[in-house]
């Protein structure tokens, strides 16, 4: 029978018999095989492996070596002596210690059947692959952290120890930080974890003092520039209120004749704000990962070998995270495994500073 008259909107619905949901699934299948997953998988892993490297705030806190074992100078140094026209100098002796670098191996794995795979919609496979990438950020974040803020000593092997920063001797009486380039000298009891019953440390808030201090801890060494603070994202606001605080120069805001002091930084991306301390600008970097009343200080521009912590990595795995080549699981099912091996450990005994203004004995903090 001739239907005479214009189309409308009323023409578009489906005939009886077509069921809708299962040409929605259809229409949406990506047709995705193994090797394309694969493939775009570690492709993400490559980007996250640079990303590692260059994250704000971690980047300036470690290097990475695939050496074992590090070792550094202790103690005081010699003196030079007269000279005499007949008698020859007496030979002197650097003297040195040094402890183990820990490492783990690591891994995680994404599977699908293989109708699955090829009946899958390109934002679950997409979605697979984003979950990867954001527990291997936060493996290497968490690494970082807890090392950084950890006092005490894990074993390594069946005799040695990777060690924290300076403690007062607990975990290495042997380790006494060398005599400073304005000729301070220290004792093994020499300690960089600081806690309520240190002067200047407040319980329970925050101020210019303590953070002074800490700084204080750093100049001492030798240390001398602008430092970062790694805070907790919860104290933004307490920071803003503490003496010296200054918020960063906004690009785009013409600020005139402001009475406000501001900071300007290289990458304002980078920190939300900086405090002018006795011994120096300390630029503010604030984590969710670190708890509430504590932080940690750093200095800024070390060379690799002064920085913080050193990252261990295995010499035939290499750096970062990688797909394992393989067949994990015969057809029909198929997975792809991501693997790393590395570890964190101190690089520079004095080169970091931990303040917690929550207890009156220094404790860990758990890092999320």
């Amino acid at each position: 029978m001739a239907l005479i008259g214009f189309h409308s909107l009323m023409d578009a619905a489906l005939p009886t018999l077509w069921d809708e949901d299962y040409l929605k699934k259809i229409e949406l299948e990506d047709g995705t095989t193994f090797d394309v997953i694969a493939r775009e998988a570690q492709n993400a892993l490559t980007a996250l492996n640079a990303e590692i490297l260059t994250m704000p705030g971690y980047s300036q806190l470690f290097s990475v070596q695939d050496d074992p074992e590090v070792e550094y100078r202790v103690g005081v140094g010699n003196a030079f002596e007269v000279a005499t026209e007949y008698s020859a100098p007496d030979p002197t002796r650097g003297k040195t210690t040094g402890h183990m670098l820990p490492i783990k191996p690591y891994d995680m794995a994404l599977g699908w059947t293989m109708m699955s795979l090829r009946k899958a919609r390109r934002a679950k496979l997409e979605a697979d692959i984003a979950q990867m990438v954001v527990a291997g950020r936060a493996l290497y974040q968490k690494a970082l952290l807890t090392r950084f803020f950890t006092s005490t000593a894990n074993s390594v092997g069946s005799t040695s120890s990777d060690v924290p920063f300076a403690d007062g001797g607990s975990a290495d009486a042997n380790y006494v930080p060398p005599e400073s380039p304005g000729g301070e000298t220290f004792l093994y009891t020499h300690e960089h974890f600081l806690d309520t019953s240190d002067t200047g440390i407040t319980s329970n808030s925050l101020d210019n003092t303590a953070l002074s201090v800490a700084v204080e801890h750093l100049e001492e060494h030798g240390y001398q520039g602008e430092y970062m603070a790694i805070v907790s994202r919860a104290d933004i606001g307490s920071w803003a209120a503490v003496d010296g605080f200054k918020p960063p120069t906004w690009r785009g805001v013409n600020y005139q004749q402001s009475a406000v002091e501001r900071a300007q930084f290289g990458d304002i991306s980078q920190y939300f704000g900086a405090v002018e301390t006795d011994y120096g600008m300390v630029n503010l970097w604030a984590t969710p990962r670190v708890p509430t009343m504590n932080y940690g200080v750093v200095p800024l521009g070390l060379s690799e070998l002064e920085r913080p912590l050193r990252m261990r990595i295995a010499p035939r795995i290499g750096f970062g995270i990688n797909l394992v080549p393989g067949n994990w699981i015969n057809a029909p099912a198929l997975m792809v495994v991501a693997y790393a091996e590395f570890g964190v450990g101190v690089g520079n005994r004095v080169g970091g500073v931990c303040v917690d203004h929550g207890a009156s004995t220094w404790a860990a903090p758990t890092i999320s």
